[in-house]
């Protein structure tokens, strides 16, 4: 675009005053007379209204204003009114507004005593500007995902650097309109990538959508869903079985759920139970297979709850597994993944019997001294030779089934 400036002529922002406002203040109060008289021609008139687009690119609000505006399009360029000589005693008087000749968009003057203005009437381009929808552009999800209704949320986009003609300049001159549900409150804080603090007075489900202008060419994109609670939803989980020749392999979680709404869905592993399906089964096919079910919990408030299942653990009491207790104090298990039934009383643990959050010192160690790497229960433990860390005292008593992942060969116990 055409970037020379007139001599004497600042760069001039669209200003308040006519069809919209942008770049308030920039340019009212000043005497620019001499500068319009010196707008002989054609070229600088367009070279006035090149540089007044420029500068009004540089305010995202301003710029967002011309989504129906595309840079090439053809529009007309018939002349209602000339531009008249400033200095002529027929220039019509202050406030008038003249059509500017020869010039891709209808840029207005509007002359008054002691100021001018810059306004744009935009005109449609000959495709409509309708958006171009295309996901691929770039993504577009809320930066806190549920949120509780009445609560707010700002949404968020990033474009696809790898998308055809990507131009990560055009990106950063690129503007952005959000679009949100119905009944979502918008405070108006949006600043180009990022939307203002959404707030939403129902709960569920919902969508946005931003729409990009890249280059002249509106795209829009749609954003991730967002869940909105209500009511909240309080759950335990319960894990039993699994062992392969006493239980057939079945494993049954059970869900204890409370919401001040009636519940809706048990949804396990992606299939909904319905209202009263808070149980859930798994068959094992093998000892220390193992398996942690997804389960989602909903209410008559539209409330969706992401509940954490505990794993279990397949177990074959056909099959002897490592025992650990008072009597056989440490185990010696091989490279990879090995299930320990611990199986000491609260009395071998502690002398009241008492264990609910308390910390047992376990121990492993190798015939050589290569580095350990360890995981005990989830609890990591690194190190030469012998290495020690701490466990719930509760992983050691009633028959718990341990896991054990080594890179080597260990001894291991309970100090």
């Amino acid at each position: 675009m055409n970037k020379k400036l007139l001599s004497g002529l600042a760069l001039v922002s669209v200003a308040a005053t006519g069809f919209w406002a942008c770049g308030e203040g920039n340019i009212n109060g000043k005497d620019l007379n001499d500068d319009i008289a010196m707008a002989s021609n054609d070229q600088d008139l367009q070279t006035l209204k090149d540089n007044a687009l420029d500068e009004c690119r540089m305010t995202p609000d301003c710029y967002a204003k011309y989504q129906g505006y595309l840079e090439g399009t053809e529009v007309p360029t018939s002349v209602d009114n000339p531009v008249p000589d400033v200095n002529s005693s027929n220039s019509n008087g202050g406030g008038n507004s003249y059509t500017m000749p020869n010039v891709s968009s209808s840029i207005k003057i509007a002359r008054s005593s002691s100021s001018i203005n810059i306004i744009d009437d935009p005109v449609e381009s000959s495709s409509g500007a309708a958006p171009i929808t295309d996901d691929a552009f770039g993504t577009c999800a809320p930066l806190k995902n549920p949120i509780n209704k009445n609560t707010s949320v700002q949404w968020q986009f990033k474009a696809n650097s790898k998308y055809p003609g990507f131009d990560a300049l055009k990106i950063a001159k690129a503007t952005y309109t959000w679009s949100f549900a119905a009944g979502a409150v918008d405070d108006g804080t949006g600043k180009g990538t990022t939307s203002g603090s959404i707030t939403y007075a129902n709960s569920g489900a919902t969508t946005a959508s931003v729409t990009v202008l890249y280059d002249g060419t509106p795209i829009s994109v749609a954003c991730d869903p967002l869940q909105v609670n209500g009511d909240p939803i309080t759950c335990t989980v319960a894990a039993a079985g699994g062992d392969i020749t006493t239980d057939a392999g079945v494993a049954t979680w059970t869900a204890t759920c409370t919401s001040g709404s009636d519940i809706t869905s048990y949804v396990w592993d992606g299939t909904d139970a319905g209202p009263t399906g808070n149980t859930f089964t798994y068959t094992f096919a093998a000892k220390g297979d193992t398996h942690t079910p997804t389960l989602k919990v909903g209410n008559s408030d539209n409330t969706v709850e992401t509940v954490t299942c505990p794993e279990v653990i397949a177990t074959d009491a056909s099959i002897p597994d490592y025992i650990l207790d008072a009597t056989t104090k440490s185990v010696t298990v091989p490279a990879g993944t090995s299930v320990v039934t611990a199986s000491y009383t609260k009395t071998d643990i502690v002398w009241n019997g008492e264990i609910t959050g308390m910390q047992c010192n376990f121990y492993c160690q190798s015939s050589s001294n290569d580095a350990m790497d360890i995981t005990v229960d989830g609890v990591a433990m690194k190190g030469p030779n012998y290495i020690t860390g701490q466990i719930p005292c509760e992983s050691l008593v009633d028959g718990y089934q341990l896991k054990i992942v080594s890179n080597m060969e260990v001894t291991c116990g309970k100090q």
